[in-house]
């Protein structure tokens, strides 16, 4: 079971991925914030847990939801 998942919302006449209530920067098309928020999920440090990936479903009813590997390591930056 996934530990967070990370939302990825129009925002700022563009789209965003959002964590809670902190957004990211705008980025231009959906696809694009997918991509930043798969690269900040791999860098997100949850222990033994994965986060979800949840964005506007392709037929646009609802979410689709993908699950996103993540550090486990004890490495700190």
């Amino acid at each position: 079971m996934a530990d967070i998942t990370y939302q990825v919302v129009p925002h700022d006449n563009g789209w965003a991925y959002k964590l809670g209530d902190t957004l990211s920067e705008t980025y231009a098309t959906a696809d694009e914030a997918i991509v930043h928020a798969r690269d900040a999920a791999s860098r997100q440090k949850i222990g033994d847990g994965d986060a979800l990936l949840a964005y506007p479903a392709p037929d646009g009813r609802g979410w689709a939801f993908q699950e996103l590997e993540t550090d486990k390591s004890n490495s700190r930056l």
